[in-house]
Order: C-alpha cells, then sequence, then structure tokens
C-alpha cells in the first residue's frame, strides 16, 4: 500500500456525534526498521510524510534527530532504530516520519518504510517474550511476525 493510500485510510477515521473519532479494534499501521516489521495502533498515528532534514537541537533526548516544524507545531523527531537498540542509520531521503499522538504531545518516527494497515483478528495476536517492554503485542500476518509498539512505554 503506498504513503498515499495509507494517508488517505488514516484520513477516513470519521468523527462520531461529539467529535471523538471512531475506533477501530485491532488496526495498525506497519512499517519497517530495517529488516524487522513493527506496527502501532491506527489511532496514535497523526500524519505519514516524507523525509524532511531536521533540526538539530543542544542536548536532545536518546535516539533525537531534531525537530521539524509541522503545521506550526514544533515536533521532536526519533531515530527508531536507536530507540528500538538496534543502532542509528544515516539519514536518508527515502525514510518516513510516522507523527504519532502519545500522551499530550505529537512525536515523529524517523522509519525505513510504512508497508500496509493490517487488520488483526482475535486469533492473530500472541504475547511477546518478555512482558511489560516495548513491544505490546505480536501479531501473526500472512507468515510473518509483526511486534506492536508500545510507544508510552518508549517514549516515557
Amino acid at each position: 500500500m503506498s504513503n498515499a493510500a495509507i494517508a488517505m485510510d488514516l484520513e477516513e477515521r470519521e468523527a462520531v456525534p461529539g467529535g471523538e473519532p471512531r475506533k477501530r479494534a485491532n488496526q495498525f499501521v506497519t512499517f519497517y526498521v530495517g529488516e524487522n516489521a513493527y506496527g502501532i495502533d491506527i489511532m496514535a498515528v497523526r500524519e505519514i510524510r516524507s523525509w524532511t532534514p531536521t533540526t538539530v537541537l543542544p542536548d536532545q533526548a536518546y535516539g533525537a534527530r531534531g525537530v521539524l516544524d509541522i503545521r506550526g507545531k514544533i515536533v521532536e523527531v526519533f531515530d527508531l532504530s536507536l530507540v528500538l537498540g538496534s543502532g542509528g542509520r544515516d539519514q536518508q531521503a527515502n525514510q518516513v516520519v510516522l507523527v504519532v499522538a502519545i500522551a499530550d504531545r505529537d512525536v515523529g518516527l524517523a522509519v525505513d518504510s510504512v508497508s500496509d494497515i493490517v487488520d488483526a483478528a482475535d486469533g492473530d495476536f500472541a504475547e511477546p517474550p518478555a512482558k511489560g517492554g516495548k513491544v505490546a503485542a505480536m501479531v501473526r500476518q500472512n507468515e510473518q511476525l509483526i511486534s506492536i509498539l508500545d510507544l508510552d512505554v518508549l517514549f516515557n
């Protein structure tokens, strides 16, 4: 699925009366960091953007690449390969930034590519080997395991 198609699907999150977005259970935006497939809850994703050079700040948090001005809001962008402990990579023009909501702030996640939106059935889930870590669950899709990340654990 192309980034444009995924972005259109994200925009289809209809509002219900009262302005709250309709929750789609078990839907995840999937992406790659290196050879590894990861996913995050679709409701956390605000935007998918092409890579744009960031402005580096002094004393950045571990894994931070800098900040971007996104529609007038300053958003910190993290190299997800560093945050996940797989070592940093050079910035590449073909990387993608997932802008996600974590608690009361938006954060950018630099990833190698966005893959798809996955609808996971209850039987697709498996417990990760270590509970309480960065991975909230594992999802089986097309003979592949996708690690569903716990954004609160990663960034709080």
